[in-house]
């Protein structure tokens, strides 16, 4: 599944910047916790009324060794599809998108259905962050199918 999104999720400067950050945080096995660890984007998870002070929201890498920051949306979509993959197939293969490593994804439900929640309002609403409208009319398309297809997966995991 994973490969039919790699362009999505990690085919841009800022996925493959998530990508990257993901095989570096761990060796075999990805947490919410390491993500949280490593990403700030509990803020936006916790409190998303902030998403609607600007469309530019920009997730900081606290991670030393990443001085980045990724868009939320962007981050979002990325780690939607390692969770979906991961599942779904008890297991995340990078490899398949761009990456190194094939990883194991633990969480509980009630961990995901943030993420799952957030990138159904990604779906409904995109024309509220920065990512659509760097798009064009075709890449958009691309990108909200995508996003699409993503989360029709996802419903077999949160329901």
């Amino acid at each position: 599944m994973i490969e039919n999104w790699k362009d999505t999720a990690f085919g841009s400067d800022f996925g493959g910047d998530f990508l990257e950050l993901v095989e570096n945080i761990t060796d075999d096995t990805l947490t919410m916790d390491l993500i949280y660890t490593n990403i700030d984007v509990k803020k936006y998870i916790d409190n998303p009324d902030v998403l609607k002070e600007r469309t530019d929201n920009n997730v900081q890498f606290t991670n030393s060794k990443f001085e980045q920051y990724i868009h939320f949306e962007d981050l979002i979509i990325a780690l939607s599809a390692i969770i979906v993959e991961a599942q779904l197939n008890g297991q995340v293969d990078l490899t398949k998108a761009f990456g190194n490593k094939v990883l194991k994804f633990q969480a509980e439900k009630e961990e995901i259905i943030p993420i799952y929640n957030a990138l159904q309002t990604i779906y409904n609403t995109p024309d509220n962050y920065v990512l659509f409208e760097m798009c064009m009319q075709e890449e958009r398309e691309e990108t909200l199918n995508d996003i699409k297809n993503i989360l029709t997966a996802f419903e077999k995991i949160v329901s």
